[in-house]
């Protein structure tokens, strides 16, 4: 597949206009739920998918009004509409009891659709020959529940059924003249992005006509969610779901239609993944990465807040910058915690370690301020400026800085200069000088992920370039980070907080310079509590797999101790 082709247009170009979906519970049941002939699929909801308008206690003619109103009412929508037989099992009955509720729905209102969610184990012969009945007089889909093509996921998500099960009902259905779309999920427990590429694979060799996508979500109440599910799921995020159904929906036939791209459920109800995407800016991002992949080791490029862009990384599963806004981010953070205009105003050379440089934004924000700004600044991953110079304005003061350090590693504008050094921070801030710096911009992925630039070890490196009136700025109010702070000599405070609830860091040798102290208990929590305790890297070239085992290991020899897990005033 080269292009996307939506189901809702197909609908749309073929009746004339938007077509609605009225959700129908038919209380059948699943062959697969507990007290039935098995313990149920592993993240299914008690619900069974069940519209959220829909109250249990409504007969057929209940439903139909009040999804009728429902559409009506949120999307001004009118008839004809189409039928969707969603909750649970749709064709788990014998074939007259469905031939009778499906008359009964359908004679309610004007229906050119029928939509039948069902699984390959509850389609008997009849079945399908009922289903062959109905779509004489309306357009039949059935939106068959495969989920995976590998056996062993099916057994694991306890699906009850195989694949060739799932192999045998769609060849059954296609050979009676019905339409057939698949329903997938990306992410499910045991399988990697490999594994759901060999699904889409499988399936297309099949006479599906559409597929159905969306991510895994671990709901609160499932048996996915408790602590003794033996596998736990990936929990995909907006950019890996992305890249993931990208990959997928390229496996398919062009001419298949796609049905739905995402999920749905209360999210007091979703335990992962938690998304910051809304369901219409997720599909307008996708569908900009289908078409136009991100280059340059995957960097998504993202507009923040207050409208300046960042990158999501996705080694780190994180943002360069807070959501809320990347350039006020460097500015609010950065910039006035660390007074850099002030001690620029005087015209002397002030010195700036920016660790790392990512976008460039720090820079660029210090470089703002004017004066005679001398800028080192670090960076591991070349991949990122080549994805940063992508996101700004040709001739802004962003890109020509981004272009000139890509190409030649130096920048020199109006009396500033900045020199990039490539390579991990790491080994690059012992062979700086000591003393030798005014202000450390210190913005690395945050320590959960990145704990090899917040360790005791690295912060000592930092103070050792500090000059006596320096301070060392950051986003980062991490409790092992601040620890590390404390324990180095430095004087810790805060930055006003912004885009996030916590303020930021500011750690200097002179108290006076932080512009807020520290909370009394936030000090007994880092001191007198393990949630204090730093992340060591003795010889700074450890793996995060060793810095996060050596902090385990110390946190349980001070609990042995009698250190308590976290401090309580």
């Amino acid at each position: 597949m080269k292009e996307l082709h939506f189901f809702s247009d197909y609908i749309a170009n073929k009746y004339g206009g938007k077509r609605h979906r009225i959700g129908i519970d038919l209380a059948l049941g699943c062959p697969n739920r507990l007290n039935r002939f098995g313990p149920g699929c592993v993240y299914c909801a008690e619900d069974g998918n069940r519209a959220r308008h829909l109250m249990r206690h409504l007969d057929l003619a209940g439903q139909v009004e009040a999804g009728i109103r429902f559409v009506t009412d949120r999307y001004g929508a009118t008839a004809p509409y189409i039928a969707y037989f969603q909750a649970f099992t749709s064709t788990y009955a014998p074939v007259e009891t469905l031939r009778k509720l499906y008359g009964e729905v359908l004679s309610l209102a004007p229906f050119a659709v029928v939509i039948v969610g069902t699984r390959p184990d509850a389609l008997p012969p009849e079945t399908v020959d009922f289903l062959a009945e109905l779509a004489r007089k309306y357009e039949v889909w059935v939106e068959l529940g495969v989920q995976s093509a590998h056996d062993s996921t099916l057994e694991l998500i306890r699906r009850g059924h195989n694949f060739a099960a799932v192999e045998d009902a769609v060849r059954r259905l296609d050979a009676a003249g019905i339409r057939v779309g698949c329903h997938m999920i990306a992410g499910l427990p045991g399988e990697d992005r490999a594994m759901f590429l060999e699904s889409a694979r499988r399936i297309a060799r099949l006479p599906f006509r559409a597929v159905k996508l969306h991510p895994l979500l671990t709901l609160k109440g499932t048996p996915l969610a408790s602590p003794d599910f033996p596998v736990k799921p990936a929990g995909l995020n907006e950019y890996e779901y992305a890249d993931w159904i990208g990959g997928f929906l390229r496996e398919l036939p062009e001419e298949w239609l796609i049905m739905r791209l995402t999920a749905e459920a209360e999210p007091e109800r979703i335990i992962t993944p938690r998304w910051w995407m809304s369901k219409s800016r997720f599909l307008d991002f996708f569908q900009e990465q289908f078409r136009n992949p991100a280059p340059d080791g995957g960097f998504a490029g993202v507009t923040t807040g207050d409208g300046s862009p960042t990158l999501y990384h996705p080694g780190f599963r994180q943002h360069f910058h807070s959501l809320a806004g990347a350039a006020t981010e460097a500015e609010r953070k950065f910039v006035q915690p660390s007074r850099l205009r002030e001690r620029l105003a005087d015209g002397k050379p002030v010195r700036v370690l920016d660790l790392g440089f990512g976008l460039g934004t720090n820079c660029s924000a210090a470089l703002r301020c004017g004066g005679n700004c001398e800028i080192v600044t670090l960076e591991n991953d070349l991949r990122v400026l080549s994805a940063a110079r992508r996101l700004y304005p040709a001739g802004s003061l962003d890109c020509r800085l981004v272009e000139a350090l890509a190409q030649t590693g130096r920048f020199a504008e109006n009396g500033s200069r900045v020199e990039l050094l490539c390579g991990d921070a790491r080994d690059m801030v012992t062979r700086l000088e000591p003393g030798s710096f005014d202000v450390i911009f210190q913005d690395g992925f945050s320590p959960d992920c990145n704990p090899e630039l917040w360790s005791y070890d690295f912060v000592r490196q930092l103070a050792r370039l500090l000059k006596h009136n320096g301070v060392i700025v950051s986003y980062c109010s991490a409790f092992p980070y601040r620890g590390a702070l404390l324990r180095a000599g430095l004087a810790v405070g805060e930055s006003e907080p912004f885009g996030r609830k916590r303020g930021g860091t500011v750690a200097a040798f002179d108290p006076a310079l932080p512009p807020l102290p520290l909370p009394e208990k936030e000090r007994g929590i880092i001191l007198r509590s393990t949630a204090g305790t730093a992340y060591r890297d003795p010889t700074l070239a450890g793996s995060r797999e060793e810095l996060f085992r050596r902090r385990e290991a110390t946190v349980a020899r001070l609990r042995r101790h009698g250190v308590p897990k976290w401090f309580k005033a």
